[in-house]
């Protein structure tokens, strides 16, 4: 019997482990359940190298507004490279994978840039354009 529930226990570790490591695989677009209702940036969409909206075309947002990161695909971060000179927009610099969320509220109107340090010269850069409300 000690011996079933051994083999038993190892079946059961190793489907979790199966189960965990395709986690990672089992699709970019994986939808993180949220009840948040600003602006999404998708970070790496679908395996790509961009933020969606932020490296075609900036965020556009009014100040106040808080701005939600979603990683849609693995090991990306968000680096502050420029914002105005008021602003204390840290970023998100650590590395993190498919599911994870990251949130901020925008209160300086200006120009805030950012990068995706691992992937920065693929071309994975992002834009804030926050408008002043007055």
């Amino acid at each position: 019997m000690r011996r079933s529930r051994r083999a038993f226990l190892r079946r059961g570790t190793a489907a979790i482990a199966s189960a965990t490591a395709l986690a990672g695989c089992s699709g970019d677009d994986a939808t993180p359940t949220s009840s948040f209702d600003g602006p999404v940036v998708e970070v790496g969409p679908s395996g790509d190298t961009v933020f969606t909206p932020g490296t075609d075309e900036p965020l556009r947002i009014e100040a106040g507004t808080r701005v939600q990161w979603r990683w849609r695909s693995a090991n990306h971060n968000v680096v502050v490279r420029d914002q105005p000179a008021d602003a204390d927009w840290g970023g998100e610099p650590d590395i993190h994978n498919t599911g994870h969320t990251y949130e901020f509220t925008f209160e300086v109107p200006g120009e805030y840039h950012y990068v995706c340090e691992p992937h920065e010269r693929m071309g994975m850069v992002g834009d804030v354009i926050v408008e002043s409300t007055e």
